[in-house]
């Protein structure tokens, strides 16, 4: 019996514990990624650039590159043109309503940005879109270099205007207040005071933006294809569906240029961050001065209901028309009934079995990446165990990572004969779930790290006082206490996770369709009426706000938009 109990001790120390995770974390987060550059660099069991001498040599591959290039620096500045006057309007001044409109302009931040390009595909088609149906002329494409800009900054713009706002919100306005005192105006403090004090925040919602249109595949795939406009992800795509090893390689040696382009960012990313040292920014010491707008408050109002109205309820209202409508075009009232609905429900298999498997593999995907990191973050937080801060390098490497990278890694690394077992998981729900796993893992270790950080020790210290083992205090004391920090690490892996389509575009096979998958396949290729692919968007977007309220509700608005 005191073997047992030595034995079970072991096994739940937290040692023993942080050394398994590690091991964990290093096959789905570290080995996929060696497994990319060992299969692309060494293809026959030798050293060899041919792949990235076949990719960088091709026509078509250099000018993905340029289009990725150009259409991320676009995106990143129309982001910036966005958020920074919104950032400033929602805590500088006195606007009405601030808190609802700071929660309203950060909704698409939790829409897959694929839902958007379908939505203003219906209302910008140049031959049966919504709009030009009703001015009755072509005048607006959204098959361009501008049209996919745009789609792109309406929804990324997000990233920006939450670093912003954060920026903000901490910030000391005792400088800005001097300045307005000394006789400068608003526009004046802004540039010269708030905007030098928030720019390590602003590039770090840059670098964001450029990284997220660079590993983008929704939006590209579905406007930029058309267009001709072809980029890094849909190349990456294009490759990997050649069906041959020299395709993979191939796809591999591009997603080996993509994975560089985001280390790189994440490195300037981090380099900016840590050369800034703004002691402004520190803890809010008073109520930010607000600035009366005066005459321009009421225009700006209306700008304001404007761009919320363009950004995302002319989106939205587009998929319901849509997905209301017999015969795509006809605005009769004949034409509008629930028969798309009946059809995408009750008429189509592959629905069924894609919300079966989307519910599924994020449920999985989320429960797994909470526990995990409730474990690893108690360990990171509350111990001081040599080689912690291991664990938080591993997790954010996949989180990185550009989804299409990640999706081919994982392909090459448990595709065939896993460390020599003949197991393959390739075309499997358990490798398109571990794929989720590893990819919303950092999601699940900073919620719960988080909700570790503000609870104090003393009620642990009393526990072990008492002769409580770490696991028994671990459970009976950190895990009711982390209860909101728990149900918001689950909602925020299960969201992404349940509508995911870069990664699962690569992993998935016959009769594995997922949510993201399917409604892809409906838009580009299946769906000859056109409604079905709008049904399964309004049902993502209805589940989204849901998922948001309840976070919001669970976790006493401390989490969710």
């Amino acid at each position: 019996m005191a073997l047992i109990d030595k034995f079970k001790s072991k096994l739940l120390s937290p040692h023993f514990i942080l050394g398994t995770s590690v091991i964990f974390l290093a096959l789905i987060c570290v080995y996929p990624f060696i497994s990319l550059f060992e299969k692309v660099l060494f293809p026959e069991g030798s050293l060899s650039l041919k792949y990235f001498g076949k990719v960088l040599s091709s026509k078509s591959t250099l000018t993905a590159l340029k289009n990725t290039l150009i259409i991320s620096f676009g995106t990143a500045c129309l982001s910036l043109i966005l958020a920074i006057p919104l950032s400033w309007l929602l805590t500088r001044t006195d606007v009405p309503n601030q808190s609802r409109w700071r929660s309203l302009f950060c909704l698409p931040y939790a829409i897959p940005p694929y839902i958007g390009a379908m939505a203003w595909i219906y209302l910008a088609n140049p031959t049966n879109g919504i709009i030009n149906q009703i001015i009755g002329t072509s005048f607006l494409n959204i098959y361009t270099t501008s049209g996919l800009i745009w789609v792109m900054s309406s929804f990324f713009y997000t990233f920006i205007l939450l670093s912003l706002l954060a920026a903000l919100d901490r910030m000391d306005p005792s400088l800005e207040e001097a300045a307005r005192l000394s006789g400068a105006n608003p526009f004046q403090v802004f540039y010269h005071i708030t905007l030098p004090i928030i720019f390590p925040s602003l590039m770090s919602g840059v670098l964001l933006v450029l990284l997220a249109a660079a590993a983008s595949f929704g939006v590209p795939a579905m406007i930029g294809n058309p267009a001709r406009l072809f980029l890094v992800t849909t190349k990456i795509y294009t490759y990997q569906r050649m069906g041959s090893l020299s395709g993979i390689y191939m796809a591999g040696a591009l997603s080996a240029l993509l994975l560089f382009l985001a280390v790189l960012v994440l490195f300037i990313n981090q380099k900016i961050l840590k050369r800034s040292d703004f002691k402004t920014i520190g803890g809010k010491t008073s109520r930010p001065s607000v600035t009366h707008l005066r005459a321009a408050k009421w225009p700006l109002y209306l700008m304001m209901i404007l761009l919320f109205m363009v950004v995302f309820v002319f989106p939205v209202l587009g998929i319901l028309v849509t997905a209301l409508s017999k015969v795509q075009g006809d605005f009769s009232l004949s034409n509008f009934g629930l028969q798309n609905f009946y059809r995408v429900f009750f008429e189509m298999d592959e629905t069924k079995r894609a919300l079966w498997n989307s519910t599924k593999l994020a449920t999985i995907a989320a429960i797994c990446a909470t526990l995990l990191g409730t474990i690893l973050s108690f360990i990171n937080k509350k111990t001081d165990i040599k080689g912690r801060s291991i664990v938080e390098l591993f997790a954010s490497l996949p989180y990185s990572t550009p989804g299409t990278v990640l999706a081919l890694a994982f392909i090459l690394a448990f595709s065939a004969d896993i460390f020599g077992t003949g197991i393959s998981l390739y075309n499997t729900l358990f490798l398109i779930g571990l794929a989720y796993m590893a990819k919303y893992l950092n999601f699940a270790l900073r919620t719960t790290g988080d909700g570790f950080s503000q609870i104090d020790d003393c009620l642990a210290e009393a526990a072990r006082i008492s002769g409580a083992s770490w696991f028994t205090t671990l459970r009976t004391i950190w895990f009711p206490l982390m209860k909101p920090a728990l149900v918001a690490s689950f909602f925020l892996v299960f969201m992404p996770a349940f509508s995911e389509l870069t990664m699962t575009i690569l992993l998935t096979g016959p009769g594995l369709e997922t949510l993201g998958t399917f409604i892809f396949q409906l838009q580009e290729y299946g769906d000859t009426s056109g409604g079905g692919a709008a049904v399964l968007a309004l049902l993502t977007i209805m589940i989204v706000f849901i998922l948001n309220m309840l976070v919001r509700i669970l976790s006493k608005g401390k989490y969710g938009l």
